[in-house]
């Protein structure tokens, strides 16, 4: 667990009449993890580009996804709870890690199976994401996903300010892809820059990186070469 686990904030904001907490996700919860995000996001354009316009497959397929990707020794999840209810996360991983490892991508044919004939996009999306990941040190943020219920409320925000802070206090560059372009906006917010932008699966997509509070040399390079590409 890092440093910034260890420290999570414990203030409160309200929501529908309860206080929200940002505490990390325990091993036990990731599953809980995995099927908030699939549903918060089962709209996103990347999603349906890659999955179709069957709803249940795509929600059916990325929490098997999410499920293989949220594993507890290579992912860190901070996690929104309204009491005992989990209601946004935000995963995180070092750049070490940014790649399935071997044990993840030996759990996931199954999920390759559940797509069905959609399984070649879902490779074609995960090849272009890793294909543009940072050459230097980083910390690379996703999935962010908040309940719909609880949505412009403020629970993402208050996820992405505890990464944010972690990443200042322990000198660290972020990175992360979205697809939507309100995130962009949002991102911006929280200090990071779009590097580069390209269409996948004919998806707009926008690829950020974020400085520390010390500036990063390192990501400096990455944003100049993604403003050539």
């Amino acid at each position: 667990m890092t440093r910034r686990d260890s420290a999570t904030t414990r203030r409160s904001t309200p929501v529908l009449g309860r206080d929200v907490v940002i505490a990390p996700v325990p091993p036990a919860q990731r599953a809980t993890a995995a099927l908030l995000a699939a549903r918060a996001m089962q709209d996103n354009p990347m999603h349906v580009a890659a999955l179709g316009p069957d709803l249940s497959r795509r929600v059916e397929v990325m929490n098997r996804a999410f499920g293989v990707l949220l594993t507890p020794s290579t992912r860190h999840l901070l996690g929104a709870w309204q009491g005992d209810r989990l209601v946004g996360i935000a995963a995180y991983t070092s750049s070490r890690h940014c790649r399935p490892d071997r044990g993840q991508w030996l759990r996931l044919p199954p999920t390759l199976v559940r797509a069905g004939p959609r399984a070649p996009r879902l490779l074609r999306w995960l090849a272009a994401w890793s294909g543009r990941d940072p050459g230097t040190p980083h910390s690379h943020l996703g999935p962010v996903a908040v309940d719909p219920l609880v949505r412009g409320q403020g629970v993402g925000s208050r996820l992405l300010a505890e990464y944010v802070g972690g990443l200042d206090r322990d000198g660290e560059s972020g990175y992360l892809e979205t697809d939507k372009a309100e995130n962009v906006r949002l991102y911006r917010r929280f200090g990071f820059e779009v590097v580069a932008r390209a269409d996948v699966l004919g998806v707009p997509n926008w690829f950020m990186a974020r400085r520390p509070a010390a500036r990063s040399p390192g990501i400096d390079q990455y944003a100049r070469a993604g403003s050539r590409s």
